[in-house]
């Protein structure tokens, strides 16, 4: 269980900045990990703008009439984190999306907790399977942790090769 008193409760408009501002804190070890894989000659042009896509991402899962859904973790009603999803009636399977907790809270069992809300959410909407992916890498660990803890157990590896040219 959590270590903090904390609410999940649905995406509002006035979520966004923050929602950014989490996404961007808990990222910036993911984009400098990357980096740091591929080597600056190739992070130029591959992951040139992952901040941005990223962010722009998030806009549009958040955007009114998204086929995502978005709900937020807080603590004493700030917005620490958050988790998106699709569920696809016709397959019958739900994906989590992009979701982040802000670092600062990280460990506080928040983002498991998340998981195991958005997987009841498809579960009542008529999910039979539900999916996430992830990194290999050692800055994606502690997610693949929180997908374990949230009952994930079944995985394809998968890697993305780059080649300068």
């Amino acid at each position: 269980m959590s270590k903090l008193d904390f609410e999940i409760r649905p995406f509002t408009e006035t979520d966004l900045p923050t929602l950014q501002e989490v996404r961007k804190a808990a990222f910036a070890p993911v984009f400098q990990s990357f980096r740091s894989i591929m080597g600056k000659d190739i992070a130029r042009f591959a992951y040139a703008d992952a901040e941005i896509d990223q962010g722009a991402h998030l806009d549009e899962m958040c955007r009114q009439g998204s086929d995502h859904k978005v709900y937020v973790a807080t603590v004493a009603s700030q917005v620490v984190g958050f988790c998106g999803y699709t569920a696809n009636l016709g397959s019958k399977v739900g994906e989590v999306g992009l979701n982040a907790v802000h670092p600062d809270l990280a460990g506080a069992g928040i983002g498991t907790a998340m998981y195991s809300y958005v997987l009841a959410k498809m579960k009542k909407e008529g999910m039979a399977v539900a999916t996430v992916s992830t990194g290999l890498d050692p800055s994606h660990e502690p997610a693949r942790r929180a997908y374990y803890k949230a009952g994930f157990e079944r995985g394809i590896p998968s890697i993305w090769l780059l080649k300068k040219l």
